[in-house]
């Protein structure tokens, strides 16, 4: 099957069309079940919440489809609070992203794409509470790594390689 990047970028509108309709119905559902939601930073736990609640005893696709959604709008509540804008990766086949609506722009970090949906798939598949949280955080304020105890000395060389 080849990849068609017309299709992609057909699917990516209407994936950002029919945002508002779905992030509204969201807000809804929240309000049927006495929880707030908007589109700011302290929105992760009770966007949990309501995932919890959404999903339990659902089949499986109908869980694809929530995941879907929740990933709008936990990307807008990213997008909202820490700028950035949706991107759709269609440049490198090999991008982890590739395909799939992210948040670029809401990072100190260039280039740094925030996938919504593998957060929220994994949300999804492990329930740990604040991982939402934890994993915009990591995008916002990354800790970097020390890599410095992985370089090999070369016992020949007397610098300091």
């Amino acid at each position: 099957m080849t990849f068609n990047k017309e299709k992609a970028l057909e699917d990516f509108d209407d994936f950002l069309f029919i945002m508002d309709d779905q992030l509204e119905w969201l807000e809804l559902e929240a309000a049927r079940r006495d929880i707030t939601l908007n589109l700011n930073a302290t929105c992760f736990p009770e966007l949990e919440n309501l995932f919890d609640l959404l999903s339990k005893d659902e089949t499986k696709d109908m869980t694809s489809r929530l995941i879907v959604t929740f990933a709008r709008y936990l990307g807008e509540a990213v997008r909202v609070r820490y700028g950035g804008k949706w991107t759709l990766p269609l440049d490198d086949p090999h991008n982890v992203n590739f395909n799939t609506p992210v948040i670029t722009g809401h990072s100190p970090i260039e280039g740094l794409e925030f996938s919504p949906i593998f957060v929220m798939r994994g949300y999804s598949l492990k329930r740990i509470k604040g991982m939402l949280k934890r994993a915009v955080d990591a995008d916002i304020t990354p800790t970097p790594i020390d890599l410095d105890n992985l370089i090999e000395k070369d016992p020949t060389r007397n610098d300091l390689n």
